[in-house]
């Protein structure tokens, strides 16, 4: 399954994730363990009605 990685929007495929974190219910799924991370400091700075990913690739190799 195709997904969108909530902190830089890039494509990622569920199984080749390089992380995934549940919040509120929810899995999501992630292209580094950069992005993981970063939604882990704040994941409703990436999960609200209204965020938008920073776009790829903010400091970070794919």
């Amino acid at each position: 399954m195709n997904t969108i990685d909530p902190v830089c929007g890039m494509s990622v495929e569920s199984t080749k994730a390089s992380g995934q974190e549940t919040f509120q219910g929810k899995t999501y799924f992630f292209c580094s363990t950069h992005c993981r991370d970063e939604f882990k400091k704040a994941p409703q700075k990436y999960t609200s009605a209204t965020a938008k990913p920073a776009g790829c690739c903010g400091g970070h190799a794919h």
